[in-house]
């Protein structure tokens, strides 16, 4: 009984599992943001990111609002942020999208020049979309 051609294919099985196990994503900032300084013992969860620049914010990497437009905004509700976490609740592909959806989280990426008036306005529509822990 030949066994060489299984055995290949287990042997290339075995190193596509170990590459593709270690899926520790590390969540990166773009350059244009500066976090303060930070170290955590446990691995985040994943959940939906919004990264707040100097000029713009970002929902899960794609450009939803200015800062500015924010800032001098009357509305403690941004619809384009409404309007992109709706979008990503009904986009579910796959079993990691609707954990995260499900969890309802958000992470909030700032830079530490933004006033605290537009963080405060991001996370009232955060918890107006339903996501209460951010």
């Amino acid at each position: 009984m030949p066994l060489t051609s299984l055995m290949d294919v287990f042997t290339i099985l075995v190193f596509f599992l170990l590459f593709n196990s270690s899926s520790g994503e590390v969540l990166e900032a773009p350059r244009e943001i500066k976090l303060p300084d930070s170290a955590v013992e446990i691995k985040p969860r994943e959940t939906v990111v919004i990264m707040v620049a100097p000029d713009m914010v970002l929902v899960q990497g794609e450009l939803v609002a200015s800062t500015t437009d924010i800032l001098t905004s009357k509305n403690d509700i941004i619809a384009p942020i409404t309007a992109k976490l709706a979008q990503i609740e009904r986009n579910i592909i796959g079993i990691n999208t609707k954990t995260v959806v499900e969890a309802k989280e958000v992470t909030l990426l700032a830079d530490k020049s933004i006033p605290f008036s537009v963080l405060k306005k991001i996370m009232s529509t955060c918890t107006g979309s339903g996501y209460g822990k951010i």
